[in-house]
């Protein structure tokens, strides 16, 4: 009879150990696969395709092009990267070998990106103003304000008729122009708006007279019209580039997922775009969309180095304006607005003090005034 009893006790004990395990099987958490981001306005967002094979004869550098396949296992001539014009640029913009790589691609695909302006404007006025308008109350504003004078053999003197200086003597006066300017710039940051992010805007505050343009509900006003382009200088008038943040897929074990090629299989999990608009150096469209300092507030950079010079008069030439904005395409919302005024400044200066001896004559010279504003949105409670 005993025997009996241990081998009913055994039996039960087998029954209650595959019940369990039946049970922590069912229990057992399922694997969380990362969720696919889906861009929500489709603007004609337009990526490039290369292969591996193609770019490895453009001369790009080795280190460069491991950047681009990191993800790739076998690289092979026939592997292929897919990547965005502001990619390109902020990669090999600088490169020997850019035009090699924009080569690659074919006309029609450059086509549907240069042609694709009126489209990428309307959508970022769109933003920019239902920004400015405070419609939704729920955004709030910081900004940042920077000021520079592009040095060197752009610097141009002339004497106070116009007449051109020899080489020579340009030199000399470029090195004391460094030491004027440089004094001037810390006049100039004393004016510059600069608010930090702890002390932004509140939530819904009226924005007229703290984002461009000041004093208007309207940030920008900009048509095609007042557009720029300059295709030999690879100059756009408005593109846009969306850039995905990739995560693994992973299987039902919750190892990383392969695809039958035996490449790692990716999911977008976050997409984010970049606007860039360049506006013609017109006043009239640059003012559709930047603010411009009156004639009084711009004297007032140089009056730090009125120990060196006086500025007599002075004339302005808008260059090629540009308007960077950081979207997030998932949402739409902005996340910051850069807008970089190019500038070249033509002075006539009576030197004095330590530089008494050069005069009065006149100064060209290119600067840039940078201001970004900074979009903090209110999070869903």
């Amino acid at each position: 009879m005993k025997k009996v009893i241990l081998k009913t006790a055994s039996l039960a004990l087998v029954l209650i150990l595959m019940v369990s395990g039946f049970s922590a099987c069912s229990t057992k958490k399922a694997v969380e696969r990362p969720t696919e981001a889906k861009i929500k306005t489709d603007i004609g967002d337009v990526r490039f395709t290369f292969t591996y094979g193609d770019l490895r004869k453009t001369g790009i550098a080795g280190d460069k092009l491991a950047t681009l396949f990191e993800n790739t296992n076998k690289k092979t001539d026939d592997k292929t990267v897919s990547l965005s014009y502001f990619e390109l640029v902020s990669t090999f913009g600088e490169e020997e070998y850019f035009d090699n790589i924009l080569a690659l691609i074919p006309q029609e695909d450059f086509a549907k990106f240069s042609e694709n302006a009126e489209t990428v404007l309307t959508y970022f006025n769109g933003l920019i103003n239902n920004i400015k308008s405070g419609a939704d109350g729920n955004v709030r504003v910081s900004y940042r304000e920077e000021f520079w004078i592009n040095h060197g053999d752009k610097v141009v003197f002339k004497d106070k008729d116009g007449n051109a200086l020899p080489d020579e003597q340009q030199k000399e006066l470029r090195a004391a122009f460094r030491l004027y300017a440089d004094t001037s710039l810390k006049g100039v940051g004393s004016v510059l708006k600069n608010k930090e992010q702890d002390k932004a805007t509140e939530y819904g505050a009226d924005l007229t007279n703290e984002m461009y343009v000041y004093g208007s509900k309207t940030a920008s006003a900009l048509t095609v019209s007042d557009l720029y382009t300059d295709k030999e200088k690879k100059i756009y008038p408005a593109y846009t580039s969306v850039v995905p943040t990739l995560a693994f897929d992973l299987d039902e074990k919750g190892n990383n997922a392969k695809g039958e090629d035996g490449e790692y299989i990716f999911v977008p999990t976050e997409w984010y775009r970049t606007v860039n608009i360049c506006v013609k150096p017109e006043e009239e469209s640059v003012n559709k969309a930047f603010s411009t300092r009156t004639q009084d507030e711009i004297l007032k950079y140089f009056d730090a180095a009125k120990a060196y010079a006086k500025v007599n008069s002075y004339e302005i030439a808008f260059e090629p304006c540009y308007i960077t904005a950081g979207i997030n395409a998932v949402n739409d919302n902005m996340t910051y607005c850069t807008y970089q005024k190019n500038m070249v400044v033509t002075m006539n200066v009576t030197f004095t003090g330590a530089l008494e001896k050069y005069g009065t004559m006149l100064i060209s010279f290119p600067c840039t005034n940078q201001m970004t504003f900074d979009f903090g949105w209110k999070t869903a409670e």
